[in-house]
């Protein structure tokens, strides 16, 4: 069966989106912030991104994403340069509005979603969206009351404190209820 090539302007220029709306915003665009802005953006707010997610080291992460992002750079789409010892940042390049054009209808579409998880979810850390992702995850894993889940993600995540679980767990309340995924 001879290969099939599809067009992911979509997925180009949401991460050429992200790029420019995440500078000065986030306080590391990199790597793990975007396949978990991806993943919430999908879970919650219901965006077509058209990644599948596992549970891994640092919650959902979609091998997906990771190659299209390296094929995306090699486009010159965006820059992914090793920060100050602290991971890697995702940058505006040469062409990102050239892919930002091209999906502008995407963009466009789902213009409102994209902006609320920029103000909800934009100025968290790897780390804090690492756990919130994985809340979203399990939540929507299976049904379990509130006490399982959070025991369920202390299992899974033990680096972080009960409190910390709890409290992330309360500000995602009202999109996982609202979301009602």
């Amino acid at each position: 069966m001879p290969g099939q090539f599809t067009e992911k302007w979509d997925q180009y220029s949401l991460m050429a989106e992200l790029a420019l709306k995440l500078e000065g915003v986030s306080p590391q665009f990199g790597k793990t912030v975007l396949q978990k802005l991806v993943y919430i953006l999908q879970a919650i707010f219901r965006v077509p991104c058209g990644y599948g997610y596992i549970l891994y080291n640092y919650g959902p992460y979609s091998e997906e994403l990771a190659d299209d992002l390296s094929f995306f750079a090699s486009m010159d789409g965006v820059r992914v340069e090793w920060g100050r010892g602290s991971g890697y940042e995702i940058k505006k390049a040469d062409k990102t509005m050239h892919f930002r054009e091209r999906g502008k209808g995407f963009l466009a579409q789902y213009a409102s979603q994209i902006g609320d998880v920029i103000k909800e979810f934009g100025g968290m850390n790897a780390r804090e969206l690492e756990l919130r992702s994985t809340i979203i995850y399990v939540y929507q894993e299976e049904p379990l009351e509130k006490k399982d889940l959070l025991c369920r993600v202390k299992e899974i995540k033990p680096h972080f404190t009960a409190s910390e679980i709890d409290n992330a767990y309360q500000e995602l309340e009202r999109w996982l209820v609202s979301s009602a995924i």
